[in-house]
């Protein structure tokens, strides 16, 4: 008799947050669509106290996002305890590619775009625009730091050096985990830590990937490594909320 199993489906989709709602930090230029390790961590618990579940597939379309969730759902994943397969469409980009690298194998598709492996930070400086209007604005602080990062005016070389500082140790964290979870030579991972972007084939040379396909290739895989051979997907997609618009996240 073929044994049989369910496998899971679980969309990673737009910008990485941590939980949705107006109090969210966004970058200005965020696409419009996000997703939370809020909501993703609970589904992929769910994943691992199924037990008909026997794998899952992570669907990523994603240029990345805030350290901290990418870094929790990459931990959750490696804790599954199931075969788990990274597919990626169109791409995934810094964080989106530290959580691919976190499952067991990773399949994209010739045209997607992937690495990008780095970090960056994104601060609104209105200072000029305020006095081209006539607008003054007097901040009154305990502490060097303590207004660092208000957009009206102008980072100090201190608060620049400190920035600095903590893009370095994030970055350092991540090049670390996208290493280990990958398995990269020394060679590899200098030429991936430029933040240069790369297309399937390229990235599949460098190991950044595993396998060229799609979908049914993310199957074929997780059918193998558990030895189901008459699978039912469990598509999470129906379970999560709407994405929000990028002026509800702000504005609630």
């Amino acid at each position: 008799m073929a044994k049989k199993g369910k496998i899971a489906i679980i969309p990673i989709k737009g910008m990485v947050i941590s939980e949705e709602g107006p109090s969210s930090p966004f970058p200005l230029l965020a696409m419009t669509r996000a997703v939370s390790s809020a909501e993703i961590i609970p589904l992929i618990e769910s994943v691992k106290k199924n037990r008909r579940i026997k794998g899952l597939i992570l669907e990523i379309n994603s240029p990345g996002g805030r350290p901290f969730p990418c870094k929790e759902i990459a931990e959750c994943i490696k804790n599954l305890g199931k075969p788990t397969v990274a597919w990626i469409k169109e791409y995934a980009a810094s964080g989106g590619y530290w959580i691919a690298s976190s499952c067991d194998s990773i399949v994209a598709d010739r045209l997607s775009t992937l690495g990008s492996i780095g970090v960056a930070s994104i601060r609104p400086d209105f200072s000029e625009l305020m006095k081209k209007f006539g607008i003054d604005v007097e901040t009154m602080a305990s502490g060097v730091y303590k207004t660092f990062g208000i957009p009206y005016k102008k980072s100090t070389p201190k608060e620049k050096e400190l920035l600095k500082e903590e893009l370095d140790t994030i970055y350092k964290n991540f090049i670390e985990e996208v290493t280990k979870n990958r398995k990269l030579s020394e060679e590899v991972v200098k030429e991936i830590s430029t933040g240069k972007i790369y297309l399937g084939e390229e990235a599949k040379k460098l190991g950044l990937i595993d396998f060229l396909g799609g979908k049914t290739k993310a199957i074929e895989l997780i059918m193998k490594k558990t030895g189901i051979e008459v699978y039912r997907i469990v598509d999470y997609a129906k379970k999560m909320r709407r994405p929000l618009s990028f002026l509800k996240r702000i504005f609630g």
